[in-house]
């Protein structure tokens, strides 16, 4: 049987009010009360999911940034590899269509250029929000990502781009169709995960993973059970054609495929 579960966020734990339904958060507990060990996998910021551990109530570890930085039960940081200056200064820099927006993940906050109150509504519980600064003349020391968002196929050409210009100095992936995501080559939530089930003496065929998008594709492919939503990205889909499907986040898939996985009786689907 399974040791550890590892899940997404965004359109996998998350519904489309993202937010925690009662029937996952129940099933979740369930889980952990078994004995089985329960990890969050997000290219969120660590700020803005700690409210989301805490509306789930309970201990967690914490990767976020896709891997870039992780955080213990104790909320201590364990992991951190942010990107070298000079990279992301050229990301910062990098010609692109107007109707790109550009953020990055410093430290403990989010930076923008130019307001995108659209954006919070995937913050509403957590309350995390972004500061607006000039990020040309901003220090550049502690960037664990840099994301750009806009219309998928503007995306696709700056994919394109950083892929031919960095090769694999860089991990360069979509998180969402309209969201592009620039970490440091080696970071990704497949590795952060390993690292994570390590510290227990645990290994990767011992965790079950769940995930929409192409950011958990390394995850999804490394751990003994990859499971790609229902409503996962037709790309991710294609890529792990060969893995089973759940139900979509908001037929809340993570719980139902856990509950037949580990025969989680009792639940309450209120």
């Amino acid at each position: 049987m399974y040791k550890v579960v590892v899940s997404d966020l965004d359109g996998t734990l998350l519904n489309g009010q993202h937010q925690i339904s009662p029937r996952t958060r129940d099933t979740l507990h369930r889980l952990v009360d078994q004995g089985v060990k329960f990890v969050v996998a997000t290219g969120r910021h660590h700020v803005d999911v700690r409210s989301i551990r805490d509306t789930l109530g309970l201990d967690i570890y914490l990767i976020t940034s896709n891997g870039a930085v992780v955080h213990d039960k104790q909320d201590q940081l364990i992991f951190n590899q942010a990107l070298p200056d000079s990279v992301a200064a050229e990301l910062i820099a990098l010609e692109r269509d107007p109707s790109i927006h550009i953020n990055l993940y410093y430290g403990d906050e989010w930076l923008v250029e130019e307001e995108m109150p659209w954006l919070l509504q995937f913050h509403h519980e957590s309350g995390f929000s972004y500061r607006l600064t000039d990020l040309a003349s901003h220090p550049l020391d502690k960037v664990n990502k840099v994301f750009y968002i806009g219309e998928h196929e503007k995306l696709l050409q700056i994919e394109a781009e950083l892929n031919q210009r960095y090769g694999d100095r860089l991990n360069v992936t979509f998180s969402l169709p309209d969201c592009l995501e620039v970490m440091h080559a080696g970071v990704h939530k497949g590795n952060a995960v390993r690292a994570v089930l390590e510290q227990h003496g645990l290994e990767m065929s011992q965790a079950v993973a769940f995930g929409d998008g192409m950011n958990d594709f390394e995850m999804l492919s490394m751990v003994g059970r990859g499971v790609v939503m229902g409503n996962a990205h037709d790309r991710l889909k294609l890529a792990l054609a060969n893995h089973e499907q759940t139900l979509s986040s908001d037929e809340d898939g993570v719980a139902v495929y856990l509950e037949q996985l580990f025969a989680l009786q009792g639940v309450n689907v209120a």
